[in-house]
């Protein structure tokens, strides 16, 4: 199934406009969305369903891990890339 959303600049946008709207913080590509607190535990669940639509199905549990998720560019390499 093809791809519903490609790059980086859709989940950048996704993250600034929506998950850190009201924080007042704008991330880049190369933010780390972990450290201090730039993304919650709620936030990342919100990500995760985003990127799931995105690519048009479940992230396998495997495929849930600090590597794939540590700033934009990881998460739009591993997942939005293919």
């Amino acid at each position: 199934m093809p791809l519903r959303v490609q790059g980086a600049e859709p989940l950048l946008q996704y993250i600034n406009e929506e998950l850190l709207a009201s924080s007042g913080r704008v991330a880049t590509e190369e933010t780390p969305l972990f450290d201090d607190g730039w993304i919650n535990s709620l936030q990342i669940l919100k990500l995760i369903a985003w990127i799931e639509v995105a690519i048009g199905c479940e992230i396998p549990d495997d495929q849930i891990v600090m590597n794939n998720f540590r700033n934009v560019r990881s998460i739009a390499n591993h997942f939005l890339s293919k």
